[in-house]
């Protein structure tokens, strides 16, 4: 299956039980992940509330997230992965909000290894978008509470909950306590 033969079972009503939404395209092939957990849904509550604090803190930034949109990260065979988090840089601010699937390549991806697919799965989809040119990649580890730094040709640097993710070439001053990440909202 193609990259836009996968887009189209997006606005395809007559497929019962198939949430497209949890669907990704792995070399061709249809995969469906495994629903995320409400600590999946909380990091990315929370992640979420740390970057529009520090957009607003620092109107010189640009960029937005999108959740869950589908990245075209390789072709022949096509692959798209759908990351929790992607921020982009550049461009039209929020070009990418109403795409189901894009080509258009983030500055960041957040990924979570809430499910046992995603965590099996998490070095082929990290080396995806580094391969693509995403610049960083973040990986919440939902058993460790800490998140994996990886940025393409450099060490992985791993954060735990007593330490801050610091800025990376995305965010000239970000720093998130990776505790606040992990905490369910009240």
């Amino acid at each position: 299956m193609t990259a836009e033969e996968f887009a189209e079972l997006g606005v395809r009503d007559d497929l019962d039980d198939f949430d497209f939404q949890r669907a990704e395209l792995v070399r061709g092939q249809v995969e469906v992940l495994e629903p995320p957990d409400l600590l999946h849904g909380a990091i990315v509550l929370n992640l979420t509330k740390a970057f529009a604090a520090y957009l607003h803190q620092a109107p010189d930034e640009q960029g937005y997230a999108c959740f869950e949109i589908g990245l075209i990260v390789a072709r022949e065979p096509d692959t798209i992965r759908r990351p929790a988090v992607s921020f982009f840089v550049g461009g039209e601010r929020f070009a990418e909000l109403d795409h189901a699937v894009t080509q258009t390549r983030p500055a960041l991806v957040v990924e979570i290894g809430s499910t046992n697919d995603r965590r099996r799965a998490m070095r082929d989809r990290v080396e995806s978008y580094l391969n693509w040119g995403v610049r960083t990649v973040w990986v919440a580890d939902t058993l460790d509470k800490a998140v994996h730094c990886i940025r393409a040709g450099q060490p992985p640097r791993i954060y735990s909950s007593a330490q801050s993710i610091p800025g990376s070439p995305v965010f000239a001053d970000l720093k998130i306590a990776v505790k606040s990440l992990f905490e369910m909202p009240e």
